[in-house]
C-alpha cells in the first residue's frame, strides 16, 4: 500500500527535470545600498552648503573689517580715515579753516581771493567736531565705501560780513532810484522809480556761507542782477492821497478881530517828508518850529517885545535905573498855538488856532556896575552887550528849547574856545554830535554863548531850539568872543 504522506527527497541544486512544474529555488532578499550617483548628489549639497556658509562668514568678516578700517571722512581738501581721533580731526579743521580761500570772479575778467577773516567769517571748530561725529555712525560703517563729507559750522560777524559783501561782492553798474514824493508850490508830485543794475551774487550771505562750510576752494562768479527800487510810485500813492487832504483842509489863525487862513503853500512849508526805504514806508510829520515861523510872520507888525529895566546898585548901596524899562505887546501863546496846529494838522479835519495878544509889562533886573556885561533875555530871545551903562550891541538868540531850558541867574564867562566839537544827549536818550562849533564862551558849567551855523536865520529872535546854550549867528558870536574877556558877567533871565 502506498504511503500518501511520503515526501520524496529533493533533487540536488542545479538538476533539471523535464517536469513542467519544477519549482525554481529562491534566495532571501538583502538591504539595498545607494547608488554611486545618489551618493555623489548628497555629498555635493553638503559641500555647497558648507562653502556658502564659509563664504558668508568670510564676507561678513571682511565687511566688518572694512567698516572698521576703511571708511573715509573728507574735510576741506583733506580725506582721512573716519576713525581719526577727535583731537586730530579738530586740528585738521583748524588747518583747513586757515587755508581756505574764496575766489570771486568779476565782470572784467579779474579775480580776487579772500580768506575767512577777510569775509568776516569764522569756523566754530567745536560745533563742527560735534557735527563730524556722524562719521562714526553705524550706517556710515555699513556703507564704508562712501566718504563722509563734514560741513563746517560757519559763524558770521554780521556787520563785517555785510560790509565785505558791499565792498567786494557787489559792483554797481547803474544805481536804482526810489520813487519820490515831493510838494512844490502846493502841488504834490510823485517821481517814478528807476530799476538799477549791479553785478553780484543772487543770495550773497547764503551762497558765501555755504561755500565756506565746505572749506574747499571755490570760485563764485558775479552775475548781472536787477536792483529793484525799495519805494515805487504805487507804494507812494496812498501818501499822496493823504497829503492832498492835508493841503486842502482849512487852517485859520485868529488874532483879535483878524482871521488869517493859511494857503496850501503855507501848509506845505510846515511838512517834512522822510522816506524809509528799509521799511518801504514814508513818514510825514509837521515841524512845529516852521509853524511858529509862520505865526511870527503873521504877528510881526502887531507885537513889540518889552525891554527889561536894569537897576544898578551903587557903591553906597543905593540903586539907580541903568536902562529904563519899556512895556510891550506880545502874542503870549505862539509856541502853544504852533504845537496845537502841528498835533492836529495830519488828522485832516481842519484846524483853528487862537492867538492871544496881551500887553506885557517890562521886568526889572538888578546888576552891579561893570565895565562890560551881558544881558540875555530868554523870553524875547535877545542878548544885549553893555559897557557900564551904555548899550553897545544887540543880538538875536536861539536859546534852550522848552525841554532843555537855559539856566537863569547871574554868571560870568570862565572859559573860551575859538572852535570846539560838541557832544551830548538828547531828551529821547539818543546822542548828538555837532562838529566845529565856533566862538564858544562858557559862563556856567557846560552852558555857553556860541555860534550856531545849523539853524535857519529866522530861528534867531523867534525860536528857542538849543540844548541849553545861547546860540547866535557866527558873526555875532565872533564879536562877543572878541569883546567879552574871561570874567565878563552874564545875566540871564526870562
Amino acid at each position: 500500500m502506498a504511503d500518501n504522506n511520503h515526501i520524496p527527497p529533493s533533487e540536488p541544486q542545479g538538476a533539471s527535470s523535464g517536469a513542467s512544474n519544477t519549482v525554481e529555488p529562491t534566495t532571501q532578499a538583502s538591504p539595498k545600498s545607494p547608488s554611486p550617483k545618489k551618493l555623489f548628489r548628497y555629498s555635493h549639497k553638503k559641500i555647497v552648503l558648507l562653502a556658502s556658509g564659509g563664504a558668508i562668514i568670510v564676507l561678513i568678516t571682511a565687511w566688518v573689517f572694512c567698516g572698521i578700517f576703511l571708511p573715509k571722512t573728507t574735510i576741506g581738501s583733506q580725506t582721512v580715515r573716519s576713525n581719526i581721533s577727535d583731537i586730530a580731526l579738530k586740528r585738521l579743521i583748524e588747518t583747513e579753516s586757515n587755508a581756505y580761500k574764496l575766489t570771486l570772479a568779476y565782470p572784467d575778467g579779474k579775480t580776487r581771493q579772500f580768506t575767512l577773516k577777510d569775509q568776516g567769517l569764522t569756523i566754530d571748530s567745536a560745533k563742527t567736531l560735534q557735527h563730524a561725529a556722524k562719521r562714526k555712525q553705524f550706517s556710515n560703517r555699513v556703507t564704508w565705501w562712501k566718504h563722509t563729507n563734514v560741513q563746517a559750522i560757519v559763524k558770521p560777524d554780521t556787520p563785517a560780513f555785510n560790509s565785505f559783501i558791499t565792498a567786494n561782492a557787489t559792483v554797481i553798474a547803474q544805481p536804482s532810484q526810489d520813487a519820490a514824493l515831493s510838494i512844490k508850490d502846493g502841488k504834490i508830485n510823485i517821481t517814478d522809480a528807476v530799476t538799477g543794475k549791479q553785478y553780484g551774487l543772487a543770495n550773497p550771505q547764503k551762497t558765501m556761507t555755504r561755500a565756506a562750510s565746505t572749506l574747499s576752494a571755490q570760485t563764485l562768479r558775479l552775475k548781472t542782477l536787477a536792483v529793484n527800487p525799495a519805494l515805487t510810485a504805487t507804494a507812494l500813492q496812498p501818501y499822496k492821497t493823504s497829503l492832498e487832504k492835508t493841503l486842502s483842509q482849512t487852517v485859520t489863525f485868529t488874532m483879535g478881530t483878524k482871521t488869517i487862513t493859511a494857503t496850501p503853500v503855507d501848509i506845505a512849508n510846515w511838512l517834512e517828508i522822510t522816506p524809509h526805504p528799509d521799511t518801504k514806508k514814508v513818514d510825514i510829520t509837521v515841524n512845529s518850529g516852521k509853524v511858529q515861523e509862520y505865526i511870527n510872520k503873521l504877528t510881526r507888525n502887531d507885537i513889540r517885545p518889552p525891554r527889561a529895566q536894569v537897576m544898578i546898585k551903587e557903591a553906597d548901596g543905593n540903586e539907580r535905573i541903568l536902562v529904563p524899562g519899556v512895556s510891550g505887546v506880545d502874542v503870549i501863546n505862539k509856541s502853544d498855538a504852533a504845537a496845537s496846529v502841528a498835533n492836529s494838522l495830519l488828522k485832516n479835519n481842519g484846524v483853528s488856532a487862537q492867538l492871544t495878544i496881551r500887553n506885557e509889562a517890562f521886568k526889572t533886573i538888578s546888576s552891579s556896575m561893570y565895565d562890560k556885561w551881558i544881558e540875555v533875555d530868554l523870553t524875547h530871545k535877545r542878548m544885549y552887550a553893555y559897557e557900564r551903562d551904555q548899550l553897545v550891541n544887540t543880538q538875536l538868540v536861539s536859546a534852550g528849547a522848552p525841554s532843555t531850558p537855559t539856566v537863569t541867574g547871574q554868571y560870568a564867562i570862565y572859559s573860551k574856545f575859538p572852535q570846539q566839537d560838541m557832544r551830548g544827549r538828547n531828551v529821547d536818550g539818543s546822542n548828538y554830535f555837532q562838529p566845529h562849533v565856533r566862538w564858544v564862551s562858557y559862563f556856567y558849567k557846560d552852558y555857553a554863548i556860541h555860534g550856531n551855523y545849523w539853524r535857519p536865520l529866522n530861528y534867531f529872535g523867534n525860536i528857542n531850539s538849543s540844548h541849553g546854550c545861547v546860540g547866535i549867528v557866527d558873526n555875532d558870536a565872533s564879536w562877543i568872543y572878541n569883546w567879552a574877556p574871561i570874567g565878563t558877567p552874564v545875566i540871564v533871565h526870562t
